[in-house]
């Protein structure tokens, strides 16, 4: 019976500082977390997406932009029936007639080109539509020149600045580390901007959360070649001690 007891202390006391050890390493690795990086999985790749519209009401009578193409800014994407656009636009004429190259323009068809140079990523529109001032006819964005954009807590943000170094993980592209740079700060929260409003704000209560300001981060390159697309998913950890 002696020697059970003490077998059984002995057990004991390996069991505690097993545990004593493992809080002093989970501490130890927290406090380095927490003064070292700022962490966060909400965040996703991000670009400039730039609608395609036109300018006048009318009727298209060519649409040559195609999904997934790629084009170059001023590239005819398509045109609209001159006859359609006057016809649409009650005293478009008039108002051209003094104005030689807006009259010119008009005289065959008016143009839709692309805004900037990149890839046709939304293709809404065909041939024989009636189009209006305003409404998207298809989207490009410049798949080269994407960046990150990282919603980080309230309470952490004071630790980020521009110019910090961050890691990258893309959930898409696995075992991958991308790098970046942060590039700004958003001014205000994501909230400030909500489609849906506050209705306890409203109401003249607020509930406290943790609110999200958005930061871009700048890829650094080495995403060449890599199936990177504006809405994918990603991870960053901020390095905020220079040291770190």
């Amino acid at each position: 019976m002696a020697a059970t007891s003490v077998v059984r202390v002995v057990l004991i006391n390996i069991i505690v500082i097993i545990v004593l050890f493992a809080l002093i390493l989970g501490g130890y690795f927290y406090y380095i977390g927490t003064t070292n990086y700022v962490t966060t999985n909400d965040a996703q790749v991000t670009g400039q997406i730039v609608p395609i519209t036109v300018p006048f009401a009318g009727k298209l009578n060519h649409w040559y932009a195609a999904l997934n193409s790629t084009v170059n800014q001023g590239d005819l994407l398509g045109s609209e029936a001159n006859q359609s656009v006057l016809a649409m636009n009650p005293g478009l004429g008039a108002l051209v007639s003094h104005d030689r190259t807006a009259a010119r323009k008009l005289s065959n068809f008016e143009s839709v080109t692309s805004p900037i140079s990149g890839t046709i990523i939304q293709n809404t529109a065909s041939p024989g539509q009636i189009v209006q001032p305003g409404q998207v006819l298809a989207q490009v964005v410049n798949l080269g020149n994407l960046n990150i954009t990282a919603n980080v807590p309230e309470t952490e943000i004071r630790h980020v600045s521009v110019g910090q170094t961050v890691d990258v993980y893309i959930d898409g592209i696995p075992n991958t580390d991308f790098k970046g740079t942060v590039q700004t700060i958003g001014n205000t929260t994501n909230s400030v901007f909500s489609i849906i409003p506050n209705t306890t704000a409203a109401q003249g209560s607020y509930t406290n959360v943790v609110q999200r300001i958005p930061v871009v981060i700048s890829l650094n390159g080495g995403y060449a070649g890599k199936a990177l697309v504006p809405g994918m998913s990603a991870s960053v950890v901020i390095h905020i001690n220079s040291n770190a």
